[in-house]
């Protein structure tokens, strides 16, 4: 007797067949039925009852057909054995057949939510990651995370990964779900001595930090899937935008005093707003005064700012004190004015202002400009300007044209040519002409960046780079990940040529030429770069030159701490004096955490032309140190802001010490007025100069101390003037726990903070008073709906309520308190059953309440089979997951009605979970 197939391979999706092959060589004719024996779930297709006959030197082919189980594990041999017995139960033969499952692999992954919010008062949340396994076999995963830098991914317990990795197996035909957190980083969220925000600051910036997920196969490199979790932190206040614009028009007004401790106080007197018009116009508006006090001219004057602008996206005009870089610098009392015609943009300013203290010397600005932007590649600009200085006896005038042109691989090339008129002398005496030319090229080539500029002015181009002419280069490789190659060239002289009253002034030249390699690495603390350099100087007729080499430190971005430090050294050689060359050394550094700033700057040796003089013709190097750091300090519950300043400088050629102590103190009051004192103190202490020796005045450089304190006060309050015509209003949303359940806060219910409000697509989240406020929503009907970010304990939002904003209102939102109910699922084991004494684990079953509106509440069993469920009043069909369990077992009863009315009633459960009876065959043999 025997299988023709002794082995074949099957799949769970398919009938399973084979024939049995039965010869009689017994010499007389057998009667016999056929028992088979197959792994567990497995069902056989053949009649078990029938009789089967078979002469002798014959044979019989008898089909068998087997369904496996879904549950059969792929890639495993399974045995199937058919065994002949005669009526009596003597076995007369059997065979075995071998069948391997085919593994079939079929998973899928997805985020349950894919935003978690981080609650006020915690640093961390949580999201769930779903991975079901469909397949006939085990898998063998890895989930990857790509958390923001500022993140922390751990598991529910708060145990951190291993490089963010976690190896998983999944059972066949089981959901698993994975609760994983995102915690801040130490310091990213928690505000600490020098990190908390100011006092009167509203946060209206949503923070969104991102973690990619990817599952991927252990054996198919091929197969993976990818989800992203957006964490969020919500503030509690936001602006939306509409065609009406804000309800309000800002006004800031500030007021402040200094130097009231001296004979010279001072006063200024600033307002100030921008303001949201609707239909994307703006209004921007500030005003300034001075008025001085002194003993010895008494209250004065001192003049104002104004300034004025209004914004469209199709114009833009500006009145009051304004500029304009226009290849010259415009700047001055007047309007300026932009108009935008399709792709042209045209604009135009007029200024004026007095030169050397004397109203009837003016200096005259007016320009225009015109700009074609195509919206492709090209850009072009044309731009005349003409100035009258009065003073000087000057009338420029100068047109420039500028063309740009991107490349498909996003390289940008420019060239900009100008020329320029100037009448010098009070009757036009004598003519100058001017020109200059600038290119531009900024790109990259594969691992290679480039940016140049080359600029050609005469000595006479009427431009704030007027007798420049210069080269500036800078090249990057980068290398791999870790290293780059560079190089840095700065070629620059000035010639200029300037007049006054039709005189021309001795013209001087200027040079400043820099050449610079540069290796840069990246390691775990930070990033280095060394970079030999030379400095090619002239100024003032001294010609210098130094030659060193520096390298340069800086933290990572990731880090907490910033810090950046750069060191110099090398020695300059006087070019036309007999000296030999000098050491110069230069080393900066600065360091930031939170709201503190430190930083400390020491050079050794000449950093200015003055300082090269000091050598050359005193023979003495200086040396100085400059330290500064300043904090922001911020104590909320005091509603106080210290702001402490301290700068102190050394200088060796004059033994002169400086130091400024100014801390700041800011109260900020509930009813928006902001009040500031300030205290400053300087002094100064110089010693023996080594100057005195060298000097022919001694008495200069004399020792001397010197000290002043300043007084200073400061009132600022923000008005908000509320705006004709269509109207925008503000919605204040407060939740709170009704405990008496009338709807209505009364005195002893607590305010709900860490709950979800969204409205009109916006979405906040209450703060610690249960508040959230929505400005400037347009006058009409809105829906309000609430979600808890975390387990309330038995309290419950209500459904979305309707608004019809109609004037600024203020909407209370109850959270309905709830009722517990408890439970647990009792195993009740098969008499002869497989599982022994130690039963099974009764964890990870999932109950839920589904209430009449559909809405839903589930919780999961322990490992105890205890589970408890929280849900407001209502009528619930409480079920228990069939499917969490093995086809093996099954519930008496999986559904149970429940009414819950009563906080006082302990509504209590019982699922029992039975396991289904075995049957056993036994069979006698005689020996």
């Amino acid at each position: 007797m025997q299988f023709l197939k002794g082995s074949t391979d099957g799949s769970v999706d398919q009938v399973a067949s084979n024939v049995v092959k039965v010869v009689n060589n017994t010499g007389r004719t057998v009667v016999f039925n056929l028992e088979y024996a197959y792994p567990a779930g497995w069902r056989i297709m053949n009649d078990r009852e029938r009789v089967y006959s078979v002469a002798n030197r014959d044979s019989l082919f008898v089909p068998v057909r087997v369904i496996p189980t879904k549950a059969a594990e792929g890639n495993v041999n399974y045995f199937i054995n058919a065994s002949a017995f005669m009526a009596s139960g003597v076995p007369l033969a059997s065979a075995p057949w071998n069948m391997q499952v085919t593994k079939v692999s079929r998973w899928f992954a997805n985020i349950v939510k894919s935003e978690a919010y981080l609650p006020n008062d915690s640093d961390e949340t949580s999201f769930q990651l779903n991975v079901k396994n469909d397949g006939n076999s085990a898998e063998d995963v890895v989930v990857l995370f790509n958390p923001d830098p500022k993140l922390l991914i751990t598991d529910a317990q708060g145990n951190p990964f291993g490089e963010n990795t976690l190896q998983l197996k999944l059972p066949v035909d089981t959901d698993t779900l994975l609760t994983f957190k995102a915690k801040l980083q130490e310091g990213a969220g928690k505000e600490n001595f020098f990190s908390a925000g100011p006092i009167d600051e509203v946060v209206t910036d949503k923070v969104d930090f991102q973690v990619s997920v990817q599952v991927k196969d252990v054996n198919n490199k091929t197969k993976s899937w990818g989800g992203r979790v957006h964490i969020k932190k919500l503030p509690s206040e936001v602006k939306i935008k509409s065609e009406a614009g804000t309800a309000t028009i800002p006004l800031k007004v500030q007021f402040n005093t200094y130097n009231i401790l001296s004979q010279f106080t001072n006063f200024s007197l600033d307002l100030s707003g921008d303001a949201d018009l609707g239909r994307d116009r703006y209004l921007r508006y500030y005003y300034q005064t001075i008025i001085s006090s002194n003993s010895i001219a008494g209250t004065q004057f001192l003049g104002s700012y104004r300034f004025g602008e209004f914004r469209t996206p199709k114009y833009t005009v500006a009145v009051g004190d304004i500029g304009a870089n226009m290849e010259l610098l415009l700047n001055g009392t007047g309007a300026r004015a932009s108009y935008k015609l399709g792709k042209v943009d045209v604009s135009g300013i007029y200024v004026k202002r007095p030169q050397s203290g004397l109203v009837n010397n003016e200096l005259t600005s007016m320009g225009g400009s015109v700009r074609l932007n195509t919206g492709k590649r090209v850009m072009a600009t044309a731009q005349v300007v003409n100035q009258i200085d009065e003073f000087n006896e000057i009338d420029k005038k100068l047109g420039t044209v500028e063309a740009s042109y991107r490349f498909r691989n996003q390289s940008l090339a420019s060239v900009k040519v100008g020329y320029s008129m100037e009448n010098h002398g009070a009757d036009s005496t004598f003519t100058v002409p001017g020109m200059g030319i600038t290119a531009k090229y900024v790109g990259r080539i594969k691992s290679v960046s480039f940016s140049s500029q080359l600029r050609y002015n005469t000595p006479s181009y009427s431009s704030q780079y007027r007798g420049t002419k210069s080269i500036n280069s800078n090249a990057r490789y980068t290398i791999n990940q870790k290293y780059f190659l560079g190089f840095r060239v700065n070629v620059n002289t000035r010639t200029p040529e300037i007049y006054s009253k039709g005189v021309l002034f001795p013209v001087r030249y200027y040079k400043y030429n820099t050449y610079e390699l540069r290796f840069g690495w990246t390691t775990e603390a930070g990033n280095f770069v060394f970079s030999p350099k030379v400095y090619d100087e002239e100024f003032l007729d001294v010609r210098t030159m130094t030659t060193g080499a520096g390298i340069t430190f800086s933290t990572n971005k990731a880090s907490s701490i910033r810090f950046f430090s750069r060191f110099y050294s090398g020695f300059t050689k006087a070019k036309d004096y007999d000296l030999d060359p000098y050491l110069v050394n230069r080393w900066e550094n600065s360091l930031r955490y939170k709201n503190l700033n430190f930083s400390v700057r020491y050079y050794y040796g000449p950093y200015n032309v003055l300082d090269n003089l000091r050598v050359i013709e005193d023979g003495i190097n200086p040396q100085s140190i400059y330290m500064s750091t300043y904090a922001t300090l911020n104590f909320k519950e005091a509603r106080l802001s210290v702001r402490p300043t301290f700068t102190m400088s050394y200088e060796s050629v004059m033994a002169r010490w400086r130091m400024n102590l100014a801390p700041q103190l800011i109260y900020y009051s509930k009813s928006g007025f902001e009040f500031k004192v300030a205290v400053e103190y300087f002094n100064v202490n110089q010693g023996e100069s080594p100057l005195a020796t060298v000097s022919e005045n001694p008495s200069v450089f004399s020792p001397f101390a010197q000290s002043n304190t300043f007084l200073r006060f400061g009132l600022t309050k923000q008005f908000n003037i509320k705006k004709p015509g269509k109207k925008s209003h503000e919605l204040e949303v407060v939740v709170f726990k009704d405990l008496n359940g009338n709807n209505l806060r009364d005195s002893g219910e607590e305010y709900e903070q860490n709950v979800i409000v969204r409205v009109n697509g916006e979405t906040l989240m209450t703060n610690e008073e249960g508040r959230v406020i929505f400005k400037d929503l347009p006058q009409e009907k809105y829906l309000v709906e609430t979600e808890m970010l975390s387990n309330s304990e038995g309290w419950f939002k209500s459904k979305g309520i309707e608004v019809d904003l109609n004037k600024d209102q203020a909407l209370y939102i109850p959270l309905k308190r709830g009722v517990q109910i408890n439970g647990n699922v009792i195993l009740q084991q098969a008499q002869y059953s497989a599982l022994g004494e130690g039963g099974m684990k009764l964890d990870g079953i999932r109950v839920t309440a589904e209430g009449e509106d559909g809405q839903t509440y589930s919780g999961l069993t322990d490992l105890n089979g205890i589970f408890r469920i929280y849900v407001p009043f209502g009528e619930y069909k409480v079920r228990v997951n069939q499917n969490a369990v093995d086809q093996q077992f099954e519930f008496a009863q999986s559904e149970y009605n429940v009414v819950v009315n009563n906080v006082s009633v302990n509504y209590q459960l019982t699922f029992y979970l039975i396991e289904k009876r075995r049957r056993l065959n036994i069979k006698k043999f005689d020996n």
